[in-house]
């Protein structure tokens, strides 16, 4: 595995959007998720985001995590991500990809592996490789991130004991 990438409403976040009075988003992310991803990092997985939407909070999660690889506003998530495979000289095979609703659908079926969190929609539980016991926004890229790391031959637990820098979550 040399790329992971996610979707993000319903994924990284548990899909509600909330809108201030001035017609700002607010999203809630995981911080479990943030130090899974970074751990994935460490064993050479490149982690990139697609997503239909953008937003100031997810922008700032993103760049947080160290995340430069991303997608937003996008409409064909599967043209995207063969652009990124591209850009990364990466096969299809060598990524996996995580959403939880119908637009993912073409993006999972492409890639060599696929994951859904609990909460996504039926159609997309059933073609997944992988599906997480916890919902999106609520640990599920963590334990998609562990998952990743055993088929690798690795534990998330051993990487983060023998990492010396302090990671942000």
């Amino acid at each position: 595995m040399r790329l992971l990438v996610l979707d993000v409403d319903g994924v990284l976040t548990d899909g509600t959007i909330f809108y201030t009075a001035n017609g700002e988003d607010l999203k809630a992310f995981h911080a479990q998720d943030g130090l899974g991803m970074k751990l994935l990092q460490k064993l050479g997985v490149e982690v990139a985001v697609i997503s239909g939407r953008t937003s100031a909070p997810l922008e700032r999660r993103l760049d947080d995590l160290g995340i430069t690889r991303r997608v937003l506003k996008c409409a064909n998530k599967i043209e995207a991500l063969k652009g990124m495979a591209a850009d990364l000289g990466v096969e299809f095979r060598d990524i996996c990809f995580m959403g939880d609703d119908l637009i993912d659908i073409e993006a999972m079926e492409a890639c060599g592996y696929s994951v859904a969190p609990a909460n996504a929609v039926e159609s997309v539980r059933i073609i997944a490789d992988f599906v997480t016991k916890k919902e999106g926004g609520h640990g599920a890229v963590r334990e998609a991130c562990e998952h990743l790391a055993f088929r690798m031959g690795h534990n998330l637990e051993a990487v983060a004991r023998n990492t010396t820098k302090v990671l942000v979550q």
